[in-house]
């Protein structure tokens, strides 16, 4: 059963409406992008004060504003690539940078963090391509494998509530319609709506990973609420992993919702971040 800290957020986000905000059409989603492209625009801030123990730095790789964090007085072999959710939207917050904390704490690594040019303003390949030399999850792998062979995989890894194929299928759409009361964020629209927004014909493949050839994939750790309409795309990934041989490791946070290991307060999300540590490991 849900922590009081977890119903109270759902209920939170439920009467603020994120989920009907998300829910617009037209030129009511446009003006809700346009809103969102002025959010993009501020600076992020840092939780200095939060995170004293740790060694932040700022560089330009690629022409990408990038952050690094790590423990204060080590030099890491390891590293961890950070991307923040938000739907190519929603721009990150200082509990990124505190997850990234406890993620070099928690894995001895150091952790890059780049700030990926969102959309409107920008389409999703040259997200892609502007964090390339960095990296960036399941779409950018996509991308290597079609256009940069050269460029070898990462050994991981770990997303939470992906969206995997963009526009949904019609199972999938029917999936989503029937957790959609459940869901307090993300309406099943919103997938429809943003697709063209990020990518159009020849740069749609970027859009629905599960849709493409994954033979030779890094093992992969799923995390998904059954709150969210999202786990909609849990049985053909699986079945998709199986055909190509990806090892799938599935997470499943009974009675979450979207994200839920983003809201740092409750316990189901400091339990989530366990599973994060251990899978970078």
């Amino acid at each position: 059963m849900p922590s009081i800290q977890a119903k109270m957020i759902s209920g939170i986000f439920k009467l603020a409406g994120v989920n009907k905000m998300l829910d617009k059409q037209g030129a009511d989603f446009e003006k809700l992008l346009e809103k969102y492209q002025e959010k993009q625009k501020k600076p992020l801030k840092i939780p200095y004060d939060k995170m004293k123990q740790f060694d932040i730095q700022t560089e330009e790789i690629g022409g990408t504003t990038c952050y690094t964090i790590a423990q204060k007085g080590k030099e890491p072999e390891k590293a961890v690539l950070y991307l923040f959710g938000g739907g190519y939207i929603l721009p990150p917050d200082p509990g990124d940078l505190i997850l990234c904390g406890q993620i070099a704490r928690e894995c001895q690594a150091k952790v890059w963090f780049p700030l990926y040019p969102m959309a409107p303003e920008h389409r999703l390949v040259e997200t892609l391509q502007s964090t390339l030399s960095v990296y960036q999850a399941i779409s950018l792998c996509v991308y290597i494998k079609q256009e940069r062979p050269d460029v070898p995989f990462p050994a991981r890894l770990v997303l939470q509530s992906p969206g995997l194929q963009v526009p949904p299928s019609k199972k999938q759409r029917e999936e989503m319609e029937k957790k959609k009361k459940k869901d307090v964020m993300i309406p099943p629209s919103f997938f429809d709506n943003i697709a063209p927004v990020l990518a159009t014909g020849d740069e749609a493949y970027l859009l629905s990973p599960m849709l493409y050839d994954l033979a030779g994939f890094p093992p992969i750790d799923l995390f998904y609420g059954t709150r969210e309409v999202m786990m909609a795309y849990l049985s053909d990934f699986e079945k998709v992993c199986q055909r190509y041989g990806v090892k799938l490791h599935v997470h499943v946070g009974e009675g979450m919702m979207h994200c839920w290991g983003a809201m740092e307060f409750m316990p189901e999300a400091k339990a989530v971040r366990q599973e994060y540590f251990k899978a970078l490991d």
